[in-house]
């Protein structure tokens, strides 16, 4: 069997990190055709280091006709686009996962793959456990939180907080309420609290908090599920992207994870 090809849409620091494994770690299986990016410049920048094309526009990149398409932009650009790629036989790697949220895009998303008889692979991202907290769900009925703990810095830019500061000393819980709502304020800071909640029990009854800790040097998620028989609790703490202080590293490697996955004999 030959190669798997891919295209990946985002040329930011989890693009990068993923272009450059892909080509080092996982060459033997997949090849990467291609970049899209907001900026055609930094796409044919990185495209430059791992030795693909760089896309002019969406219909560029679908005319290449990639086995998967790997989302590493935002959850504006996955419910702009997601429908189209999967309506071109391709599937769908998604990190944002955030744009699920959105009933109408979700629906419109999952039709899409059944009809073109392709599938929507939701990384992990930022954090874990999806398979205990998912057979606990189906187990029995399930309360479920998330606590998301960053510094003032990577919460910068949200729409949550504009024209507010936050404090430089004092920690500050800045959202509580269901994931839906979270990812609408916080798009840049939450997928993991979407994709929490849809591994379980859904964007409106999954509680979300999130808080302003200074001087915090990490990003920190807890998710907390309690049932009758189970409890279960995940903790991660992982250090930001010094490119983008919103995100993880370990997002990026996630992809990676995946794609091992995908064309192992065995599954984790």
């Amino acid at each position: 069997m030959g190669k798997y090809t891919l295209a990946i849409m985002g040329s930011g620091s989890l693009g990068t990190i993923i272009a450059r494994a892909i080509s080092t770690e996982l060459s033997e299986d997949y090849s990467l055709l291609g970049i899209l990016s907001g900026s055609y410049e930094n796409a044919e920048r990185l495209a430059g280091k791992v030795n693909c094309k760089a896309y002019r526009d969406l219909d560029d990149m679908l005319l290449d006709k990639p086995d998967y398409v790997i989302e590493a932009a935002s959850p504006d650009v996955m419910r702009d686009v997601g429908v189209r790629i999967l309506e071109n036989g391709t599937n769908l790697i998604v990190l944002s996962v955030g744009a699920f949220a959105d009933d109408e895009f979700y629906a419109g998303a999952e039709r899409a793959a059944r009809e073109n008889n392709c599938r929507i692979y939701m990384a992990s991202g930022a954090i874990g456990g999806f398979d205990v907290l998912q057979s606990a769900t189906l187990m029995e009925n399930s309360s479920v939180s998330i606590i998301t703990e960053k510094s003032p810095n990577s919460l910068k830019g949200a729409p949550a907080l504009e024209g507010k500061g936050l404090s430089r000393t004092e920690e500050e819980e800045i959202f509580k309420g269901p994931a839906r709502e979270a990812i609408k304020l916080f798009p840049k800071n939450v997928n993991v609290a979407v994709a929490t909640a849809l591994a379980t029990v859904g964007v409106d009854n999954t509680n979300t908090i999130i808080r302003s800790v200074p001087g915090m040097q990490s990003n920190r998620h807890n998710i907390e599920l309690v049932g009758d028989s189970i409890k279960v609790s995940v903790k991660i703490d992982s250090k930001p992207s010094l490119d983008n202080p919103g995100s993880s590293t370990l997002a990026a490697w996630s992809i990676i994870a995946l794609l091992k996955n995908i064309v192992s004999p065995i599954v984790f």
